[in-house]
């Protein structure tokens, strides 16, 4: 009787499913677009399983089109691909697990643009650009916590100083490195001809913690005017900036 009664279930989930990947998520969204806040889809194309929005809001922060791939990895949580594309960027991220209080990425690739950071940035934003490529794995995020795990690099490619003159800055990397759960490392260094970028990022549950060192070489004096807002003076030159909050 139980065993019949089991099957019987199984086969409806299965069916379930099945009505879920085939039906348009557009048909359904408006009933249960209240158990995804603060994110929320707009321009719908396809299903759940695999499908298109033109827009994806969180919170006030548009995100840009979104396209998806997901799939059940366990009784209650989902894996697969999703792609962000804005104006500025384009990000990869290769979900392991989604559960209802952790997000698990086996890997987020891509790339930022400078013109979407550089209003966090302490520094004169019309003389520099160029762009963050992001190659990151096993990024762990808990919902109460935050950022959990992560390891790869994140690296400022295509650094110019553009005015008054062009200077090819090369390159600054953050190496990720999990010392233990919930504590982070990233070891910051640079590729340059020019100056000298080294420092730390510290990231615990829900803070933060930045020193970074800029020098530039001797000589190089447009660099020393770029960098003048950039923290506090550095002894032997440079400039030494020391940051430390919440996220």
């Amino acid at each position: 009787m139980f065993g019949k009664f089991f099957k019987l279930v199984f086969l409806v989930l299965i069916i379930v499913a099945i009505v879920v990947a085939i039906t348009p998520m557009n048909w359904y969204y408006r009933h249960i677009d209240k158990h995804l806040l603060p994110m929320k889809l707009e321009g719908i194309s396809g299903t759940a399983v695999k499908g298109t929005a033109d827009k994806l809001k969180y919170q006030l922060f548009d995100l840009g089109q979104v396209n998806w791939l997901l799939y059940p990895n366990g009784l209650n949580s989902i894996g697969g691909r999703v792609k962000l594309t804005g104006p500025e960027y384009g990000l990869i991220f290769e979900l392991a697990q989604v559960k209802k209080n952790t997000l698990d990425f086996n890997a987020i690739s891509g790339f930022v643009g400078w013109d979407l950071i550089k209003k966090y940035l302490q520094m004169n934003q019309r003389q520099l650009q160029g762009d963050f490529s992001f190659n990151l794995r096993q990024v762990r995020i808990d919902k109460q916590n935050g950022i959990k795990g992560a390891s790869g690099n994140i690296t400022l490619n295509n650094f110019q100083l553009v005015q008054p003159r062009k200077i090819d800055l090369g390159e600054i990397m953050i190496d990720f490195e999990t010392q233990q759960q919930g504590m982070i490392v990233g070891t910051i260094s640079s590729r340059s001809n020019v100056m000298n970028v080294s420092g730390a990022l510290f990231l615990q549950p829900n803070r933060y913690k930045l020193n970074l060192d800029i020098m530039p070489n001797p000589g190089q004096y447009e660099l020393e005017a770029a960098f003048r807002n950039v923290g506090n003076p550095r002894r032997g030159g440079g400039r030494r900036l020391n940051l430390a909050g919440f996220y």
